[in-house]
């Protein structure tokens, strides 16, 4: 029971961590920063990225740098409802989608395919018209059997600064895994950086190498614009995408270091079983050996019988197995409780471990000599 649930939540964790999430996590740094809103409202908020993010971009080793609100897999999430021109509902029935906030080269960085329109630029700035830009998910879901660039919908939201406004959808980009690597990717939006400014959006940086390397000098470059500016929970993005599965890690560890306990307790089971059944047949074995029998019979004798023991456990324990774990399907990620690989593979190794388990026993047996036994008996 314990090899076929082990099976099970391995299956599942390799799994999750072939999961895509939609984006490229490798030699990805982020950098979180807060700037306190009396001091960069609005428009310095604004320029304060606008100032940083150049001088990161030209750090050694830096391929592209952005930022953006809330990140993927952080656990934070934003949803804000709107209205799509041209189908107007009370306010009340407005639909609500996951909405992030983003600078231009975003979506570059982070490696999230652009499928239809445009990026963010640098020119959609406050004074220009506003945009926005969604996930496939979200045209397929409102805007179906047609381009959804062109298209404006009115967010529901306002930083202070920009009211909320009828926007035109510019761009369509792929989706990805916002909240878990096992969930369902959702329907999103994003809104640029200088048309909503809200909080102070994470840095992401990709790099060419480690990217954790850059840590000092990307703080260096921050405090060269305000060393007042605190910076916090810097990381790869690897290790994050790491930690959102540590969860099912740990399960599969767990379980897997009692089953291979229990493996082991089986194979020493069984062992010292057929050991002392052969203490107790010494007399009969030399007999036989004595009349004629092969070495090779008696040999064959003793692993059948360890073997039958072995898949007398193996039915029981398939069968408690069925049953059991049915109670594991919310702990699985694309794996059913009855997978055939796992069930083929705990009774390949069930048995295997028995075979190795019984040898020895039987090749002591086969190597009486039925001369000195009888004498002894």
């Amino acid at each position: 029971v314990l090899l076929v649930g082990s099976g099970l939540l391995i299956r599942s964790f390799v799994r999750v961590m072939h999961v895509d999430p939609g984006f490229d996590t490798s030699h990805v740094l982020l950098t979180n920063l807060d700037l306190p809103d009396n001091r960069y409202p609005g428009d310095k908020n604004v320029q304060f990225y606008q100032q940083l993010l150049p001088r990161i971009a030209q750090l050694p080793g830096v391929t592209s740098v952005a930022a953006g609100t809330p990140m993927p897999l952080t656990g934070s999430l934003m949803s804000i409802t709107f209205e799509i021109e041209g189908r107007p509902v009370p306010e009340a029935d407005q639909p609500a989608e996951i909405v992030s906030i983003a600078t231009p080269g975003f979506f570059k960085t982070l490696g999230i395919p652009v499928l239809r329109g445009r990026e963010f630029l640098e020119t959609d700035t406050r004074t220009s018209n506003k945009v926005a830009i969604v996930t496939q998910s979200f045209a397929r879901k409102y805007f179906p059997n047609e381009d959804a660039v062109g298209k404006h919908f009115k967010p529901g939201l306002g930083d202070g600064y920009t009211n909320s406004t009828m926007r035109e959808i510019v761009g369509v980009v792929g989706d990805i895994k916002r909240q878990r690597l096992t969930l369902d990717s959702a329907p999103e939006y994003y809104l640029p950086h200088s048309q909503a400014t809200i909080g102070s959006p994470t840095l992401v940086i990709r790099t060419t190498g480690d990217p954790t390397r850059l840590t000092n000098s990307v703080r260096a470059e921050v405090v060269a614009l305000d060393k007042n500016v605190p910076i916090y929970s810097v990381h790869s993005y690897e290790d994050l995408v790491a930690s959102n599965a540590a969860e099912p890690r740990f399960r599969s560890m767990l379980l897997t270091c009692f089953a291979a306990l229990a493996l082991l307790l089986s194979a020493v089971g069984l062992y010292a079983v057929l050991s002392y059944m052969v203490t107790l047949r010494t007399l009969e074995i030399g007999v036989r050996i004595a009349l004629g029998a092969q070495r090779s019979d008696v040999l064959n004798l003793i692993l059948r019988r360890g073997l039958g023991l072995a898949v007398l456990g193996l039915v029981i324990g398939m069968g408690l197995s069925l049953v059991l774990t049915r109670y594991m399907s919310s702990m699985l990620y694309t794996i059913k409780p009855l997978d055939p690989v796992t069930l083929l593979s705990v009774t390949g190794i069930l048995l295997l471990v028995s075979l190795v388990a019984s040898t020895a026993p039987a090749w002591r047996a086969a190597r009486l000599d039925p001369m000195k036994t009888l004498r002894d008996q």
